[in-house]
């Protein structure tokens, strides 16, 4: 009785033990039993150095979830598709972007979210087990080290240029344009240059800059009222107006180039006609006139019978009986 009260007290203390472990390993890793979370896939045109599975995901500086799942895009080599979860409740926008910030000293990174200005949330519904993709960014440490090189590029072109300056015939140049300045400042130093004058001076310098003002700010009324003309619909009835104006002139120019080439044709065809007139119409013509002689001639010798004896010329004149001799 005794040995079987001993083992129930071991096995209760075991059970304990193992509940107390799971406990606080739960506890440690800060995670819920019932917590829910909501997934994404951070896009990466660069490298994302110091992410790994596992790594934190913040959200203004709080850890709200972690990496999941890190892989290249089977579509294009060059971007890193990185799967987060975090918290449902975190306020992840259609606009919102992941950046890589730099965990200490240690080489890692984390991934922490901002949110966008729109404020629309993703549809997780209607995506169903299609993630929402979030545009991803590498820290500025990152954007220094990868434009390094140009920086160094640009560093050893300024030292070149620096030793170009500092040849002994750049030094001599230099040398003449300092004595050049001092010779300058020498002559203005014993120049008479009253106050006054300076005065003056500094009082013309000061009319000429008000004068560009002014002369700055009608031109910008003007560009202003030319806007508000262009804006305007008046100037846009005038260009409507002067382009049936314009297709107006072009229909007529139409018409006067067919009326030009009509009468082209008419004039092509009066000359044949007064060529063919000249031709053979003035030879009929003499012909009919000289007929018409004729028959003028004919009717006044038939006019003169007429008077002379109309009986005559009406029953005709009785021929006379010759005898021809037996």
């Amino acid at each position: 009785m005794e040995s079987k009260a001993n083992f129930a007290i071991i096995g209760a203390f075991v059970l304990v033990t193992l509940f107390g472990i799971v406990a606080f390993i739960a506890y440690i890793s800060g995670k819920q039993f019932d917590e829910e979370y909501d997934r994404y896939i951070v896009e990466y045109t660069t490298p994302p150095r110091g992410i790994a599975v596992g790594s934190e995901v913040r959200f203004n500086g709080l850890k709200m979830g972690e990496v999941t799942k890190t892989m290249l895009d089977k579509d294009d080599a060059n971007k890193v598709l990185v799967y987060i979860q975090v918290q449902a409740n975190t306020p992840v926008h259609e606009d919102s972007y992941a950046q890589n910030e730099p965990l200490g000293l240690t080489g890692l990174s984390y991934i922490q979210l901002y949110a966008g200005p729109s404020g629309k949330r993703f549809d997780l519904v209607a995506l169903g087990e299609n993630y929402p993709h979030i545009e991803g960014r590498g820290s500025q440490l990152d954007n220094l080290l990868g434009g390094s090189e140009s920086v160094i590029d640009n560093v050893n072109l300024a030292l070149a240029r620096t030793v170009a300056v500092l040849n002994p015939e750049a030094a001599k140049d230099l040398h003449a344009i300092l004595a050049n300045i001092n010779e300058i400042t020498a002559k203005v130093k014993d120049s008479d240059l009253s106050n006054e004058r300076i005065d003056r001076f500094m009082l013309a310098i000061e009319q000429a800059a008000n004068d560009t003002s002014a002369a700055a700010i009608a031109v910008e009324i003007t560009a202003q009222d030319v806007s508000k003309l262009l804006q305007s619909g008046e100037v846009k009835n005038v260009l409507i107006q002067a382009e049936k104006t314009v297709k107006s002139a072009e229909t007529t120019l139409n018409e006067f180039t067919l009326f030009a080439k009509d009468a082209s044709e008419l004039s092509e065809e009066t000359r044949r006609t007064v060529e063919q007139f000249s031709t053979t119409g003035l030879q009929d013509l003499s012909l009919a006139m000289a007929d018409l002689r004729t028959l003028i001639e004919t009717l006044g010798r038939v006019s003169e019978d007429l008077e002379r004896s109309p009986v005559d010329f009406i029953v005709g004149q009785e021929k006379e009986l010759t005898e021809l001799p037996q």
